[in-house]
């Protein structure tokens, strides 16, 4: 098959004639072991109107060069207009859509660094990476994407470990009613951190929930901690409309009123006892400040 830039010095020189035909495609011919994306696509087959049907139809100029450039790719039974250069169907292509499924663009860099983006009626997403060649294989490292959703009605921002193949150690998802961020560690994908925002609350989680936590809100401040090694280990404050402190499921009011009981029943032979009414106060001012 000629190379595109020739094809299209004979067309710029006259050496070479257009035909152009409706039809309708009928097959889209996915690049489904290609090491970027198996949903990517570089030519269709179609079904002219006289019942003749032209498999692997260019939609670039070069379908051997599948490492960069635009592609559109039709809808399955859309009809299209096809171009044939001097009449050799090895040179068909695309040159109208009725319909668009999906657009794909990559750029590549001397480099070997890419830019993708792709984008159909319900997302689009941009994706920046670097080719790697050890031992014959190639891979690709993921560096940063950014999706838009448009049914989920969100937008999602990712950053990748450049080190690991495509660890993923901060993601951002943006949505309608809440923006969530994570920290996570490439070694084992274990969430180091979670924030959660909406309208009514501010959540903070280390440790996938055996760390410190914190959620605020327009009732409440609460913080909490669990240690890992020591599951009965735990704190918790709380302010509210009162303060609550407890620790290894003991409640500080209440250890403070039981001592306040105890020293209420002392009785001093010689010298003054515990003044009673005063230890009620202030066990009734505890209880207007603590639960």
């Amino acid at each position: 098959m000629e190379g595109a830039n020739t094809i299209i010095e004979q067309i710029a020189n006259g050496e070479g004639t257009i035909q152009t035909y409706a039809a309708k495609v009928i097959a889209v011919n996915r690049e489904e072991k290609s090491t970027h994306n198996s949903e990517e696509a570089f030519t269709v087959n179609v079904l002219r109107s006289d019942g003749a049907e032209i498999k692997n139809v260019r939609l670039k100029a070069s379908v051997q060069d599948k490492e960069q450039g635009v592609v559109c790719v039709p809808k399955l039974n859309s009809w299209v207009l096809v171009s044939i250069i001097e009449t050799t169907e090895t040179r068909a292509f695309i040159s109208q859509y009725s319909e668009i499924e999906k657009i794909f663009l990559r750029i590549k860099d001397n480099e070997n660094k890419f830019f993708e983006l792709q984008s159909d009626v319900n997302s689009t997403s941009l994706l920046f990476k670097k080719e790697e060649k050890k031992d014959k294989k190639i891979t690709h490292k993921n560096s940063t994407s950014l999706e838009f959703n448009g049914v989920e009605k969100a937008l999602n921002v990712k950053f990748w470990n450049e080190e690991e193949e495509n660890k993923v150690i901060h993601e951002t998802r943006i949505g309608y009613d809440k923006v969530e961020t994570l920290f996570i560690n490439p070694d084992d994908d274990k969430v180091l951190q979670k924030t959660t925002l909406d309208a009514t609350k501010v959540a903070v989680d280390f440790d996938e929930g055996l760390g410190y936590q914190t959620l605020m809100d327009k009732d409440k401040v609460q913080f909490d901690y669990q240690n890992e090694n020591a599951p009965d280990e735990k704190l918790h404050f709380k302010m509210e409309k009162l303060f609550k402190v407890e620790a290894n499921g003991k409640n500080l009011k209440d250890e403070i009123e039981g001592f306040i009981d105890v020293v209420s029943k002392i009785v001093v032979v010689q010298g003054t006892s515990p003044d009673v009414g005063k230890l009620i106060t202030i066990k009734n001012n505890i209880s207007k400040i603590l639960e």
